[in-house]
């Protein structure tokens, strides 16, 4: 009876779940927004330690 259960569970499982075909081609999902604004948010942080970086290499040439 339990055996019978789990496999009725993993079949209903399986079958609704997403495999990601449809999703992974047209890049839309739930997350979409959260996940852009996260790529925005790596974007201006790849600014910020750029231009950290350059700062810290005037700081140093002015210091010599």
């Amino acid at each position: 009876m339990l055996k019978a259960i789990l496999c009725s569970a993993v079949i209903v499982l399986a079958a609704c779940t997403d495999t990601g075909d449809d999703a992974g081609l047209q890049g839309n999902h739930v997350w979409k927004t959260q996940t852009d604004m996260l790529d925005k948010a790596r974007d201006v942080e790849g600014l910020i330690m750029d231009g950290s970086q350059r700062q810290g290499r005037a700081i140093d040439e002015q210091a010599r």
